[in-house]
């Protein structure tokens, strides 16, 4: 295949294909625990999630929503287009999507302030572990919690948690996600476990891949699109 000819579907799909055949490999591989006292698959699962999240909500959210953005994929498939639309759209629940993972997330919509890159208060892993954390997770809006993650992704507000949901030394468990609310007021919060989000990912790869789009693009490179070929987005 070479080059990718759509970004934000082959660059996901192709690092999906990755965890999946190197994910256990670098969990087993001996030196690397040796050298930093564990396995790395956690580094590993966010080194690749890194791109399958930021080039999606870059290339084709942002730009659908009139977010902006430096580059645009929609014109390449309109049926893609139309579903992020769908998902994202009306302030669809994140519950409602189809890689959303069942009794795996957490989310706090907005909480106060803090320095991120030490320690974070012990109230904010109160606030994620609380059941309500949980039934927010499902009902906010799709948007709000991939921009969260996206955001998170893309500037180190990252944490990893032990089995308990605290920062310790202990063997990673969960990872926590921060970033500023739109208003840039508060922070939100997100966790899910590392099991949980390697399903996530899985889900997220196989609903941006659903028409298996990259096996139709022709040979003319990134941004070039056929109207002949065109399928109209609903009401359009």
């Amino acid at each position: 295949m070479g080059r990718p000819q759509h970004y934000s579907l082959e660059i996901a799909t192709r690092c999906q294909r990755l965890i999946e055949q190197l994910n256990d490999k670098v969990g087993e591989d001996r030196r690397l625990v040796d050298e930093w006292g564990g396995p790395l698959r956690t580094t590993f699962l966010l080194a690749m999630s890194t791109p399958m999240l930021v080039l999606p909500m870059e290339r084709l959210f942002r730009p659908l929503f009139g977010k902006g953005g430096v580059a645009s994929d929609l014109e390449l498939d309109p049926i893609l287009a139309s579903r992020v639309n769908d998902t994202f759209g009306h302030d669809r629940a994140f519950g409602e999507a189809s890689f959303f993972v069942p009794d795996s997330w957490a989310y706090v919509a907005a909480t106060d302030i803090f320095p991120v890159a030490k320690t974070w208060p012990q109230e904010k892993f109160a606030a994620l572990s609380a059941p309500e954390a949980m039934i927010a997770a499902a009902s906010a809006p799709a948007a709000d919690v991939l921009e969260c993650l996206r955001n998170a992704l893309s500037h180190g507000g990252i944490a990893y948690l032990d089995v308990n949901g605290q920062q310790t030394d202990d063997a990673t468990d969960m990872l926590a996600f921060v970033a500023r609310t739109r208003d840039r007021k508060a922070l939100q919060l997100l966790r899910i476990s590392v099991d949980g989000y390697q399903q996530f990912l899985r889900c997220w790869s196989n609903w941006l891949s659903e028409r298996q789009v990259e096996h139709g693009l022709a040979e003319e490179g990134p941004g070039w699109f056929n109207l002949d070929r065109a399928e109209p987005l609903n009401g359009s």
